[in-house]
């Protein structure tokens, strides 16, 4: 088999805007309770909700829900596609005004005329799963834009376990963990195996050469949540339990860059029984006997920064 290890994630930046469309009603929105933990920080260290930026921002699902909250809103991605399909969804702020998505790299946002005056929060949702190599420049580029007492916020979830109440929880677990750290695996990118980590090992702006001083370690704070599907509160997932049948499941993972780059390098078993994807949701349907719904969650982490 093919090993399809690349230096960095190109996916979803070639995605036209019909894909960035469908991959935006494939994927599910973020808990409220994660966007109390970023607005909170935010708020009590002096933050202010004038500006925010969304950087890679896909089709704009979380810039949408984070847009409400400030006076204006800007989201920013790679790919053309995705930016494009942001744009038809749309979005408003606040004030009342139309969300603004533009087309650029993690590594030149600053140069964008719609953040000229810099912004009160910066936010990352997910997208350094996509491209680990945009990280290092990427704090070079927050520190230019994001105003002094603003808000760095990225955050990832990972997997989706099924609630250890759920009957044969564990035996879904075992297929859960399979189809992820061996069948996919060799489609990993560096950025995967960080988000799959909980950033555990992302390079942080006072570890990065040249340093980023403006964002302080001692201002610092990592939260973590249901690390491989272990209830944090020994009752719910922190991003909310999701019941789901098998259909949605699979429509969702089809949206998953490592599934997409086993696809393309078994374009003759894409769709086929023998699909990856196709057999992994074959075993969980014989694991659940003939019932069709899991109830499941994801592992959270969000990692909160304040620049000086």
């Amino acid at each position: 088999m093919e090993s399809t290890n690349k230096p960095s994630e190109r996916t979803f930046t070639s995605f036209t805007s019909a894909q960035a469309t469908a991959y935006a009603s494939a994927r599910p929105a973020y808990s409220p309770a994660l966007y109390d933990v970023v607005f909170s920080y935010h708020a009590a260290t002096g933050g202010q909700f004038g500006t925010l930026l969304d950087v890679g921002c896909g089709p704009g699902n979380a810039t949408r829900d984070l847009a409400r909250h400030f006076e204006d809103a800007v989201g920013c991605d790679a790919g053309e596609g995705m930016a494009e399909a942001a744009n038809k969804l749309g979005g408003k702020c606040k004030s009342g005004r139309d969300v603004r998505f533009d087309v650029s790299s993690a590594e030149e946002f600053s140069k964008l005329e719609s953040v000229r005056e810099g912004v009160d929060m910066l936010t990352v949702a997910m997208a350094v799963s996509e491209s680990v190599e945009f990280v290092v420049p990427f704090w070079a580029e927050a520190a230019k834009v994001v105003k002094p007492g603003g808000t760095v916020a990225i955050w990832t979830r990972v997997s989706g376990f099924p609630h250890p109440k759920m009957e044969k929880a564990t035996e879904i677990n075992e297929i859960v963990f399979r189809f992820e750290r061996d069948i996919l695996l060799p489609y990993e990118l560096p950025g995967n195996r960080m988000s799959r980590e909980l950033y555990a090992n992302i390079p942080l702006p006072w570890q990065v050469d040249p340093i980023v001083s403006s964002f302080l370690e001692s201002d610092f704070i990592r939260h973590e949540y249901d690390k491989d599907g272990v209830l944090s509160n020994g009752e719910s997932f922190f991003g909310g339990d999701y019941t789901a049948n098998l259909r949605q499941i699979e429509k969702g993972l089809a949206t998953s860059s490592m599934v997409i780059r086993w696809r393309e390098a078994h374009p003759g078993l894409a769709g086929t029984e023998k699909d990856c994807l196709r057999v992994f949701i074959e075993e969980l349907r014989e694991v659940l006997g003939g019932k069709d719904e899991i109830v499941s969650g994801s592992a959270t982490v969000i990692l909160l920064f304040k620049k000086t």
